[in-house]
């Protein structure tokens, strides 16, 4: 039997980070880079609906004019927000999906501005059905309030989740969290589980998080592998408590993916995507990549 899919993407393409301070990336030669990058996503990889995050408007318009590919659109969400800015674009075939913004989930807390989350609506072509979609790139932790955002973002997320939840929706949350699946904001705020019966038993709670799995490395130690690099994770960076490797991209699915529903979860095919290309840059320690990508397949008869 053939299955019906669908697969989303996301990727930190570390382009145009959204702080005052940061320094863009963007021109020609990583502007080329990433074009041909996401070529290998929405081809090899086949990915439908592809998100990106670290653009900004200017990085958007050079995408829409130079990414030479057939039945490709982009939705651009690129918007201020107080001081600062979402920094997202979503590419997706349109022979297959439509993508339309729902709303932006930010609010002002104790005069600093919480970006949430963008929220879209893809509707499959096939047969005219809806899954939400909330598009997160949380505080970084090089922020000294960044853990106190987090744990707001993933809050407001999860109360605008419950709501469409509860109304029988289907709702993916996506995004550079900043968080590992084991921090507050992801486990707790977000209750992105890891056990599929607690989620299946209360779908409208809790969200499954098959990124759990990446914490760590597939590889296996033996004597054999001493010189083996232990990758585990979709970001690779050093911190105190000697943690190198960390899940900060994520991907979690609304219980109504894990019950008897329309759709199901393919986690055969939920994953972090390694292409070469791609895996090459993100090695080089010269390249500005520092993020790969991740994808979740949902399937259907």
């Amino acid at each position: 039997m053939l299955l019906y899919n669908i697969r989303f993407g996301w990727w930190n393409v570390a382009l145009s980070p959204s702080a005052p301070q940061a320094t863009t990336k963007a021109n020609q030669v990583n502007y080329a880079t990433i074009c041909m990058h996401i070529k290998t996503l929405m081809q090899d990889s086949a990915c439908d609906f592809l998100a990106l995050c670290e653009v900004s408007e200017a990085d958007v318009r050079f995408l829409s004019e130079n990414l030479d590919l057939d039945d490709i659109s982009l939705l651009d969400l690129t918007q201020k927000s107080g001081k600062t800015r979402f920094d997202m674009v979503v590419v997706y075939k349109n022979c297959k999906v439509k993508v339309r913004h729902n709303l932006t989930l930010s609010k002002v807390i104790t005069g600093n501005t919480v970006k949430a989350a963008q929220l879209v609506e893809v509707e499959n072509i096939d047969d005219s059905k809806i899954i939400y979609i909330f598009l997160c790139h949380w505080a970084s932790r090089l922020n000294g309030d960044g853990e106190a955002r987090r744990v707001a973002a993933a809050n407001m997320v999860y109360r605008s989740a419950c709501d469409l939840m509860e109304d029988g929706k289907d709702v993916i949350v996506m995004g550079d969290f900043n968080d590992n699946p084991y921090d507050e904001s992801v486990n707790k705020c977000l209750k992105a589980s890891r056990c599929h019966d607690a989620v299946k038993k209360y779908p409208n709670e809790y969200f499954y998080n098959p990124f759990w799995r990446s914490l760590v490395s597939e590889y296996k130690y033996s004597h054999l592998g001493a010189s083996t690099v232990y990758r585990s994770g979709s970001h690779k960076f050093k911190q105190f408590l000697g943690t190198i490797w960390h899940s900060y991209d994520q991907i979690v699915v609304s219980g109504s993916f894990l019950t008897n529903g329309y759709w199901h979860l393919n986690e055969f095919r939920t994953e972090i995507m390694t292409p070469s290309g791609i895996l090459a840059d993100f090695e080089d320690k010269k390249n500005f990549i520092d993020h790969l990508p991740i994808v979740c397949e949902i399937t259907r008869v």
